[in-house]
């Protein structure tokens, strides 16, 4: 069997844009804790809205005067907007989120709800990790 240049060119080729297209996106269970859901309030101090995921941060009382500046990863930007949620983001304001924590022990969580400073709560994606 015979194989040209051109033909080993063109599945190496194929094969790198397969495997950086399926690299594009993380596994959240590898980052998260998808078993562990945590509640915390805190002041939010930054709202970056990018894609692929939001990334919300808040100042969050820890204890004994201690104040930590968390990250939330969010759902996609997307479905912030047809939630609504996009305006309501207000530096400033207080949130109370739920979410996955870092396996890392960082203070980074993949936001679960989000309870809006007028006590209205949204659920952003599924607490049940067998429904991804």
């Amino acid at each position: 069997m015979k194989i040209t240049l051109k033909s080993t060119l063109c599945a190496l080729s194929t094969a790198l844009i397969v495997t950086t297209g399926a690299s594009a996106h993380h596994a959240v269970q590898a980052q998260f804790d998808v078993q562990q859901i945590e509640t915390f309030t805190g002041v939010m101090t930054d709202v970056e809205l990018i894609n692929p995921h939001p990334y919300f941060h808040l100042d969050v009382d820890t204890g004994n005067g201690q104040i930590e500046n968390w990250s939330v990863e969010s759902v996609a930007l997307q479905a912030l907007r047809r939630a609504g949620l996009l305006k309501q983001l207000r530096v400033g304001e207080t949130f109370t989120i739920e979410g996955h924590p870092s396996r890392n022990g960082e203070p980074i969580y993949l936001m679960v709800a989000i309870t809006l400073p007028d006590g209205n709560r949204l659920t952003m994606r599924s607490s049940d990790p067998a429904s991804r």
